[in-house]
C-alpha cells in the first residue's frame, strides 16, 4: 500500500527537521558557553545555563523519539535537511564530549577545594585542643590564649 502525502505534510516534516537543527545549534551554543566558563578552573556558576540546557535536551530527545517511531515519514525530508541535521549533531556531540571532560575536571577541583578547607578546619581545631586539670583532652584553655599566666593580676 502506497501512501501519498501532501506538500503540506512534507513541509511539516521538513519544519520538524529544521527545528531539530535549530535546537541542536542552540544546545551547542549553550554547551560551548558552559565549556568556556568551566575551562577557567575557577569556581563558577552555570545555573543560568542549566535550565536552558535541560529544556533544549528535552526538546531534542522528543524529536529523536518521534524520529525513531516515524522514521519512514521523516525520510520525506530533503537530503539537504538531513545533512544539516547530521552536521549540527556532530558539532553538538563534540561540544558535549568536551563538556563531560570539563565537568569531571571541575568536580575534581571542587572536591580538592573542599578537602583542603576541611583539613584546615580540622587542623585548627586540633591546634586549639588542650588537656585540662583532670587529664581530659579537648578542654577549653583556662585563660585567653593571648594572655599567659605571667600577665595575670
Amino acid at each position: 500500500m502506497k501512501v501519498l502525502l501532501s506538500p503540506a505534510d512534507v513541509a511539516r516534516v521538513e519544519a520538524a527537521v529544521d527545528r531539530a537543527v535549530q535546537v541542536s545549534d542552540e544546545l551547542h551554543t549553550v554547551t560551548s558557553e558552559e565549556n568556556r566558563r568551566l575551562k577557567s578552573g575557577r569556581p563558577t556558576s552555570i545555573d543560568d545555563l542549566m535550565d536552558r540546557k535541560r529544556a533544549l535536551v528535552s526538546e531534542l530527545e522528543a524529536f529523536l523519539k518521534s524520529f525513531k517511531e516515524q522514521s519512514n515519514l521523516f525520510l520525506l525530508a530533503s537530503p539537504k535537511k538531513f545533512t544539516q541535521l547530521q552536521v549540527s549533531n556532530e558539532k553538538l556531540a563534540s561540544a558535549l564530549s568536551e563538556n563531560s571532560r570539563n565537568l569531571v575536571r571541575a568536580l575534581t577541583a571542587n572536591r580538592r577545594r573542599v578537602d583542603t578547607i576541611m583539613r584546615a578546619i580540622r587542623d585548627k581545631q586540633s591546634a586549639n585542643a588542650r588537656y585540662d586539670k583532670t587529664g581530659r583532652y579537648g578542654a577549653k584553655p583556662s585563660q585567653p590564649l593571648s594572655i599567659g599566666r605571667r600577665y595575670e593580676v
